[in-house]
């Protein structure tokens, strides 16, 4: 039951109706039913797993002890940290059980276990969910947090817009946010509906540009030694857009729906791809991941505080949990120290010409965008080849035929192409303002009530006819999701 498919649809409506009604009181057990509903509507076995993360994070945090002292510092016992070791070798240990499973099944016939690694499926969403849970039991074991109820981290690790794909939530605001929610008027029609709008957004970002995106890269890649620099040149690019339109348009879809309940969601994108630099580029790219990567590893190793070659190697070691993150892979490794190196470079780059920023030192700030723009499609092409060797296979085959085609083949109708071009020629343009922040919510706002409804209702009709769907109105699912 994907976002932006029918059944969900359906699913929220009742969900929405049903919330809007019920008294206060009641508000966080009819989540607490959703969250449950959503979850076991995808994976029922699975969902014990996650009531065991839960319940291992709320018991560890119950027990976990802080004392504080006259100068305010917080001071960890030692006894402490037992129970803030257990939930996170729990956590980690079932990620890299379920994702590497792949690496590890080898091991099960050896030692007389009678299933394969392709009996192991991983359980939705564990990628996100139990980094949800570190975080919550790291934040009261730095005293930054107090325990709650058992139904509010269950509702914190399970919240159901977010559980696919985040983003992660940060314990401490989500619970201020779930506070806001319990006492609030939910039934604010100006705040569903600029929600509602949000979600549409997204909407469009996923079905009707992601979908088509998606058509050119599964025309081309699969048989990349059929073409040359230019058609694999453009296939990369779409695939550049098309993972950002994909994960973009969740992230806005999720954070509508959680407005419509009642829920302000974290921002997980900000124009990336108009970032002059790779530092600035994971500020604006999957803001949640990086923010959590830095919070609770590159911080923990030391950051910048122990010296040039340690900082370097701290960003390298980052990078590749990143990468490992994503996939068991070595191209997801690879895409990720990519990363990596290209940030270091910066850095470098940046003492030696004793300046603050990246803009402009390549004689522009367009040429510098273009860099940037330039380094991040790159190392796509590795996170979307499959494995590093098929990887470095594509880079050989753009590099051994510059011709142009004697007729392009994208994949696409003219039709198609057209609505894509027209697509992506707003995606543009909103994002253009938002870099100069315009909002553009506040500008339609300000229009008179009959052509702002108009243009609501003209934005979502264009978005459902222009989209692309398969059996049952649905459309494919979110390239985040396996992750």
């Amino acid at each position: 039951m994907v976002l932006n498919s029918l059944k969900f649809a359906v699913f929220f409506l009742i969900f929405l109706a049903v919330l809007l009604t019920v008294p206060k009181k009641v508000r966080k057990f009819w989540l607490l039913a959703g969250n449950g509903l959503f979850y076991l509507s995808w994976e029922k076995w699975s969902g014990i797993l996650l009531l065991l993360s839960v319940l291992m994070v709320w018991g560890c945090g119950r027990l976990l002890k802080t004392r504080k002292t006259d100068d305010g510092v917080w001071n960890r016992r030692r006894k402490g940290i037992i129970f803030l070791l257990l939930p996170v070798v729990w956590n980690v240990g079932m990620l890299v059980f379920f994702r590497y499973a792949g690496l590890i099944g080898p091991l099960f016939g050896r030692i007389g276990l009678p299933f394969s690694a392709a009996d192991i499926l991983a359980p939705l969403g564990i990628s996100f969910y139990t980094l949800r849970c570190i975080s919550y039991v790291a934040e009261i074991f730095r005293g930054r947090l107090e325990p709650q109820s058992l139904t509010d981290v269950f509702l914190y690790v399970s919240f159901f817009p977010q559980i696919i794909s985040g983003p992660i939530e940060k314990p401490g605001r989500f619970f201020a946010e779930l506070e806001k929610f319990r006492q609030t008027n939910l039934r604010d029609s100006g705040q569903i509906l600029r929600s509602f709008l949000l979600f549409v957004w997204g909407l469009f970002q996923k079905i009707v540009l992601a979908e088509r995106l998606s058509m050119i890269t599964n025309h081309i890649f699969p048989n990349f030694q059929n073409h040359g620099f230019w058609e694999l040149f453009a296939a990369s690019l779409a695939y550049t857009l098309q993972i950002y339109c994909d994960f973009s348009g969740y992230s806005d879809m999720s954070r509508g729906i959680a407005g419509m309940m009642g829920f302000s969601a974290m921002r997980n994108f900000r124009q990336p791809y108009l970032a002059c630099g790779i530092k600035s580029f994971w500020r604006r790219w999957h803001i949640s991941l990086t923010d959590w990567l830095t919070e609770y590893v590159y911080i923990l190793l030391g950051g910048n505080r122990k010296g040039l070659l340690r900082k370097y190697a701290n960003i390298l070691i980052v990078f590749a949990v990143s990468g490992l993150w994503h996939g068991s892979t070595l191209n997801f490794l690879f895409w990720g120290l990519l990363h990596g190196v290209f940030q270091i470079a910066e850095d470098l780059w940046t003492r030696l010409t004793k300046s603050k920023s990246i803009d402009g030192r390549f004689g522009s700030k367009l040429f510098s965008h273009f860099i940037t723009l330039l380094a991040v499609n790159f190392a796509w092409i590795f996170f979307n080849a499959g494995g590093l060797n098929r990887g470095f296979r594509i880079i050989r085959q753009m590099l051994s035929r510059f011709t142009l085609p004697a007729a392009w083949d994208l994949g696409l109708i003219p039709g198609n192409l057209v609505v894509l071009a027209a697509g992506l020629l707003i995606l543009f343009a909103v994002d253009g303002l938002h870099e100069r922040g315009v909002s553009i919510q506040q500008k339609t706002a300000a229009l008179p009530l009959p052509l702002r409804w108009l243009l609501y209702l003209g934005l979502f009709w264009s978005v459902i006819m222009l989209g692309i769907y398969g059996v049952g109105y649905d459309t494919a699912g979110f390239i985040y999701a396996q992750f």
